[in-house]
């Protein structure tokens, strides 16, 4: 099922709000608040209650086509992609055979300890104003042509175009959230409550685990849970 567009969510609110037949239309300025709304219930969702949602987990090969997935010999650092928040995992470099190393992923202020070791290690830097850098241990020789894999947890989509989409499951709580911010006499408690309503729901469900599968997963990263943030 197709995700809804920006032009439909925004249309939703329009009839929940005005109860017409002549939704707004990009351009008008209940359109651009509109949007600007959806944007603010957009980040709202994206850092609820510190939910980790699982819409926002992906990998570098999903990451657009710009960004450098190939390593170059003598080349250590390598600029994520632009929506990267924080790493999930071990980095992985595979070889033209499919066979992979794996990296520990280590935080940056413990790089130095490694100044002199030959340990399969490697750090980020950066932030979300100016992006992030991956960084390999130098002191390990890498191939050109094997390939970088990793998974990531990615900053939420925000819209700019009329067909822009979200990652958010429940694109009603924005409609909902425009509806209750553009009331006339303030902030209208029954959409707002519907919203909220449909925000916790998300969270609920994003709490469930597929049936008969663990969650139990050992971790061996020692990032904390505040990296990237």
């Amino acid at each position: 099922m197709a995700q809804i567009a920006e032009l439909e969510i925004v249309q939703n609110a329009y009839y929940l709000l005005e109860k017409g037949a002549s939704p707004w239309v990009e351009g008008d300025d209940e359109y651009t608040t509109a949007r600007n709304l959806a944007n603010i219930a957009i980040g709202r969702w994206e850092f609820y209650d510190n939910t980790k949602w699982k819409e926002l987990w992906t990998t570098l090969d999903d990451a657009a086509s710009t960004v450098t997935k190939t390593i170059t010999a003598n080349t250590y650092s390598y600029t994520a992609a632009t929506d990267f928040r924080y790493p999930s995992s071990y980095v992985r470099t595979a070889d033209s055979g499919g066979s992979s190393t794996y990296w520990q992923v280590i935080p940056v202020e413990k790089s130095a300890v490694y100044d002199e070791s030959n340990a399969k290690v490697c750090w980020f830097t950066g932030s979300t104003k100016t992006g992030f850098t991956l960084h390999f241990n130098p002191n390990i020789d890498l191939t050109t042509g094997d390939t970088i894999h990793y998974e990531y947890y990615k900053q939420a989509t925000k819209f700019t175009a009329t067909t822009s989409t979200t990652e958010m499951q429940d694109t009603y709580f924005i409609s909902y959230f425009i509806a209750a911010h553009m009331a006339e006499d303030g902030v209208d408690p029954d959409f707002n409550n519907m919203a909220e309503s449909r925000l916790e729901q998300m969270r609920v469900t994003n709490m469930s685990q597929l049936y008969g599968v663990s969650e139990d997963i050992p971790s061996s990263l020692e990032f904390g849970e505040g990296f990237g943030h």
